[in-house]
């Protein structure tokens, strides 16, 4: 998968929001929305760097 793909580039951005968010306000809400991110984009692009 390219770094740079469209869909990739969107759910980085989204997950950089969320990460934000959840550092502004730890709540179990954020945590779990930061969390299914994270395992979304490991299944759709397993190895990419963002996600760890």
């Amino acid at each position: 998968m390219n770094d740079n793909h469209p869909v990739l580039l969107s759910l980085d951005a989204e997950l950089n929001s969320l990460r934000s968010a959840y550092s502004e306000q730890p709540n179990e809400q954020t945590r779990y929305q930061l969390v299914r991110l994270e395992q979304l984009i490991h299944q759709w692009a397993p190895g990419h760097g963002s996600v760890g």
